[in-house]
């Protein structure tokens, strides 16, 4: 646990949480491990937690745009890879959108720290301080994210 503790006080996400606070996080979530290949969330399926990747490394994918010569399912689109200390899935925590990638284990053992959603809201109704330092870092995060694409955009990339 304290490992974990560790490893989400250097992220982003959970910066300016008090240690009792990052206790509670923890305390809610639970681990996972995948095998090389394995698929942890796919595109398309409901947005219900978070990942933070505590070993291995993963691959994001989306759909590559269809081929309309090409019969069957468009092949997937690698966008990046993901290793210690990063996470994916953070959207799942402020909407019930779909997943918009699918992602996969590339290394046998990827463990991965799961924070439900569910149990994310819970402790955010009873401590209100945790929800608005992480929304707030969660908006912070997809400003950067969305200004970058914006500004790729504008440059031809």
């Amino acid at each position: 646990m304290e490992e974990l503790t560790q490893l989400l006080k250097r992220s982003d996400l959970f910066c300016d949480l008090a240690d009792e606070d990052i206790g509670c996080l923890v305390a809610v979530g639970h681990w996972e491990t995948y095998r090389a290949g394995e698929t942890i969330i796919r595109e398309g399926d409901p947005s219900d937690a978070l990942y933070i990747i505590q070993k291995g490394m993963v691959e994001v994918t989306v759909p590559q745009g269809t081929v309309p010569d090409i019969p069957g399912p468009p092949e997937p689109q690698p966008v990046v890879r993901l290793g210690e200390g990063q996470m994916f899935g953070e959207m799942g925590l402020v909407d019930q959108g779909r997943r918009s990638a699918t992602v996969r284990a590339l290394v046998d053992g990827t463990t991965v720290f799961v924070l439900p959603r569910d149990a994310f809201l819970n402790l955010c109704e009873s401590r209100h301080s945790i929800g608005y330092i992480m929304m707030r870092n969660i908006a912070r995060d997809l400003s950067f994210k969305l200004r970058h694409r914006n500004l790729r955009m504008a440059a031809g990339w």
